[in-house]
């Protein structure tokens, strides 16, 4: 019997755990360059059953196997790209195709796809959150005045070429971990090589989220029916434990 409610409970911690992802896929469906994350669930380890004595028993006694319910296995980030919108801002970037732009933090070396830079007083290109975006030779500093990216991400202010934007790929994206800030960092654990970016910058655009809306909303609403199945199951087995102890216990 408890091995029931054990499973049902499993369910219930599990289908939490992804309505927490798909929650925070529906959050971030406007911001630029973000990449959903899916859940990846697998079951308990089994165990083998054995039945001693009774007719009919096989030799080794295995009558077969069993398990307690299933179990969040990992997460997984989908690098599918998004939409291109324009904004015609001379600070927007996308890239089209392979390749993560690269950011200074305090932190180190991170990576992203979001594009929506800004500058600061001193002329240097700088994320939303204020962290450098790396050239060739470098945090890329700029003065007022005509600036342009080509597809290459060569920097031209004024005429002049100042630097070419620093983009990076691998061979592996699952090496790659999310930091927050829409930002990414390579897995010390993994093994992961850097390669030559095939992707276009892209001025004046900004990729969206490859969160699709009506996806995410059609998962939600599974989830929370595989949620209440599992609770109703719950609640049986604990009446049925209720019973055994209050009216077969008196017996």
């Amino acid at each position: 019997m408890l091995r029931g409610l054990y499973s049902a409970a499993s369910g219930m911690i599990t289908q939490s755990k992804i309505m927490d992802v798909l929650s925070n896929n529906l959050a971030n469906i406007n911001t630029a360059g973000y990449k959903k994350d899916v859940v990846v669930t697998s079951s308990f380890p089994h165990f083998e059953v054995t039945r001693y004595g009774g007719d009919d028993v096989p030799r080794d006694g295995k009558i077969g196997r069993m398990d307690y319910g299933v179990l969040i296995d990992t997460f997984h980030t989908v690098f599918e790209e998004g939409a291109f919108s324009q904004t015609n801002g001379k600070l927007d970037f996308a890239i089209d195709g392979n390749g993560f732009f690269v950011v200074n933090t305090p932190n180190g070396e991170r990576y992203t796809r979001d594009g929506s830079f800004t500058l600061t007083k001193e002329g240097y290109l700088v994320t939303k959150e204020g962290y450098f975006v790396e050239g060739e030779n470098g945090p890329i500093q700029l003065s007022q005045g005509d600036i342009s990216v080509d597809e290459l991400g060569n920097v031209i202010n004024n005429g002049q070429l100042v630097d070419r934007l620093k983009i990076v790929d691998f061979d592996n994206y699952d090496g790659l971990r999310k930091e927050g800030n829409n930002l990414f960092f390579i897995d010390n654990n993994a093994t992961v090589q850097s390669i030559p970016a095939t992707g276009k910058v892209k001025q004046g655009f900004l990729e969206q989220s490859n969160v699709n809306s009506v996806k995410e909303m059609v998962n939600v609403i599974s989830v929370m029916r595989n949620y209440e199945a599992n609770q109703k199951v719950v609640v049986a087995f604990d009446e049925t434990l209720g019973k055994a102890v209050n009216e077969v216990g008196k017996v």
